[in-house]
């Protein structure tokens, strides 16, 4: 039974801390910059100024 209790070994790892590191990117334009869809005149050269209105939703939802 001794010789049981002398086999064992700690098997635990160094413990190595977490570190954070920061990386600064410069960028030449800015993230919302390509994000913003354009739509050009129609043909007669008017632009929509006013949201085209949909039908209304007057169903009833069970919860």
């Amino acid at each position: 039974m001794k010789e049981k209790e002398s086999v064992k070994t700690d098997c635990r790892e160094t413990y190595t801390s977490p570190t954070l590191s920061f990386s600064f990117i410069e960028m030449e334009n800015g993230i919302a910059a390509g994000s913003a869809k354009v739509i050009p005149p129609d043909n007669g050269g008017k632009v929509q100024e006013e949201w085209q209105s949909g039908t209304d939703d007057n169903r009833t939802i069970d919860w």
